[in-house]
Formats: structure tokens, sequence, C-alpha cells
């Protein structure tokens, strides 16, 4: 049984290694592409909830983006501090670049943010749309490098990887494992491909060619979508559009999550909806996690030649994390924290199933939506 399990986790940890390292390579083999003679209009739509702090930063941002023709739609989403009063104030600033809407109350059947979104792409006037958060920040040449890949590689739909920023080693960690996991739960080697099983959406770099957007059926075919980004992905998919997944090397930047603890609150408060209430994928994530990614730790003790591929395995799990660490700008001796933040990981994707199955469904930005309610909503491959 101990060689079975041994050879399971070795198995794994390589494969999933070797995933993770043709992911970044393939990420990072795109050199910049000459810029086209022409660029098409774009439309940056974003939403804000009570983004007072970071909106006007996130907004002045945008404007500084070099691209010829672009217009800013931004979204003030039932907020209660200033974040509608600073967007009123910039727009009156750039009356020709930036729009703005303000939405006092939510109709049902919506997430907040997907319906601030559908509002906003609906008066856009751009043939592309790239829709973003609040607090995401773009170097100016972002959207020109991004239209230059979409020229190349004659794409319906561009996602920059972002820089997640961090404080604190643990935060880093699981940030880390967070961008791991993704990319082996969605293939995101494979994105280029037609499989429906691999697919990819950032929330803070969505850019998508408007024809097929409406043609998928817009943010109402995601209207009660808690992960709307990844999903807008399997859209393009399903609808027959090609994705590409490029690492922004920091031309995308965003603090995710306010500290390590904050990174545990969003999993435990989203991470059962991501993986569309699931109870078998929770299995499966508890196998993957607390079985297969800490096998080789324990059988470290069992001497011989079962110490010695499990210490393999496990310099192959580091160097991997170590591989992810670089391309977010953390720490490469980051996999040393994988068994700690591992059960950390595990144990807030257990805790929001239990919470939310304990709850009948979730709380988001005010409103409860029940589980039946969230499912009837989901998008499937």
């Amino acid at each position: 049984m101990i060689y079975l399990a041994l050879a399971v986790s070795f198995a794994i940890v390589v494969w999933s290694a070797l995933s993770i390292w043709i992911t970044l390579r393939r990420r990072r083999a795109h050199p910049i592409p000459h810029s086209p003679s022409t660029f098409p209009s774009v439309s940056i739509v974003v939403a804000a909830l009570d983004e007072e702090s970071m909106i006007e930063q996130a907004i002045r941002c945008m404007l500084a983006l070099d691209y010829p023709e672009l217009e800013i739609v931004a979204i003030n989403d039932r907020s209660r501090d200033r974040t509608g009063a600073i967007l009123d104030a910039i727009a009156a600033e750039h009356p020709s670049r930036v729009r703005v809407l303000h939405i006092e109350e939510l109709p049902d059947g919506w997430l907040g943010k997907c319906h601030a979104l559908e509002q906003g792409a609906s008066v856009a006037k751009g043939e592309w749309l790239l829709f973003t958060d609040a607090d995401v920040l773009f170097d100016p040449q972002s959207l020109r490098i991004a239209m230059a890949h979409r020229h190349a590689r004659d794409v319906d739909h561009i996602v920059f990887a972002p820089q997640l920023m961090w404080h604190g080693y643990i935060e880093a960690a699981l940030l880390t494992l967070f961008g791991m996991s993704l990319s082996i739960a969605f293939r995101s080697w494979a994105i280029e491909s037609r499989s429906l099983r691999a697919f990819v959406g950032f929330g803070g770099f969505n850019l998508v060619r408007r024809s097929l957007y409406e043609q998928f059926g817009t943010h109402r075919a995601l209207r009660l979508e808690v992960a709307d980004d990844m999903k807008l992905g399997l859209l393009v998919k399903k609808f027959g559009g090609r994705s590409t997944l490029i690492d922004s090397e920091g031309m995308v930047r965003v603090r995710w999550r306010a500290g390590a603890r904050d990174v545990m609150r969003g999993l435990e408060r989203s991470g059962f909806a991501g993986i569309d209430f699931r109870w078998s994928a929770i299995a499966a994530a508890t196998f993957f996690f607390a079985v297969v990614m800490l096998a080789p730790y324990a059988l470290l003790f069992a001497g011989g030649m079962i110490a010695f591929v499990a210490a393999i395995a496990l310099a192959v799990l580091t160097i991997a994390y170590g591989v992810v660490a670089h391309a977010g700008r953390a720490p490469v001796w980051i996999g040393i924290l994988h068994p700690i933040v591992c059960l950390m990981y595990t144990w807030a994707l257990i805790r929001s199933a239990v919470i939310t199955t304990r709850r009948g469904g979730l709380s988001w930005r005010g409103t409860f939506y029940s589980i039946d309610e969230l499912k009837g909503g989901t998008v499937r491959r």
C-alpha cells in the first residue's frame, strides 16, 4: 500500500510540475510582436463598489494607457462611500474619454458585478471590450502590447496573467499555490486548443472581441456566476472563439487580498462556488492537496528506496514552486512553506463547502443567493 501511495503521489507531482513548466514556458514564449498599422477601438468596462481607496489611481492608470481609440466606462455599483463622486470628478475632467454610470438597485436574478458589467458593456462603443476590476493597475504600454498579440495570433480573447502583489511570505506562498492550482485544474498549458476543459479568464484583464461577446449572450449568460471572469473564457471556447494567455511581466498588477488571513477569507467565501458547488470536486481537491501533495513528506521517514523516491518528488515539487514563485515576483525558496499552505488551502476549501451548504447559499455584495439559484445560473462545459 505504501508503494502504491508513493507511486501515485510521485506520478501526480511530476505531472503537475511538467504541466506548470509548460504553462509558464508558453506564457513567456510570446515575444512582443510588431505593432499593427491600425488598432481597433477598445472600451474599458470597470465596475466599482465601495472602492474609494483605489478607484482614482486605477482610472488614472487607464487614462495613461498609450492607445489611440480608447474609452472608459466606469460603473458605480451601489457604492456607499465616495466612489461615485470620485468617478464623476474624473469624468468632468475627461468628458470625451470617461463615461460614468450609477446603479442604485440590483434587479432579481443577478450578481451585482455581472449586472454592472452588462450595463457598462451595453453603452460601450468599442469593437473590443476590456473587462477589469477597480483595483487593477496598468502599465501604459499594456493594452497596445495586448492588441499586438491579438493581431499576431488572430485570437478573440486575450488574458494577461497579472502580477499578484503581496506582503508577507505566507500570503506569497498561498498565492503561489493558488496559481498552481488554477493552472492544473483548468489546463492552462492547452488554452489555445479547442478543448472545453482548457479555458481561462482573469477579472483584471479580460479582453474580448465585442461581436463574440454579444454572440454568447453578454454578461446575461453569466448573471449568476461567482467566477464570471473564468466562465467568460469558457463561453469564448463554447462559441468557437480562440483564447490566449500571456504573462503580463508586471504590466498588470493587483493586490488580490490584504494579507494571508484575507486570502483565506476569500477562498472560504467563494471556493465552493468556484467549483460549481460540487462536493465531488471538494473530495478530489482534498485528496490532491492533503494526500498526494503531502504524502512525500510522511514517506521521507519510511527509509530506504521509499524515502529516496519521496525526496525526489519533494525536490521536483519545490523546484516547481520556485519557478511559479519567481514568475510572480515571490522568493524562489517559498516552496519550503508548501506543507503549511497546502493544509491551509485544503481547510479553506472544506470550510467554504461546509459553511455554504449549512447556510443554503452565500452572501455576495450584500445580497443572499441560494445554492439552487446559483446552480441554475452555472455555465457548464
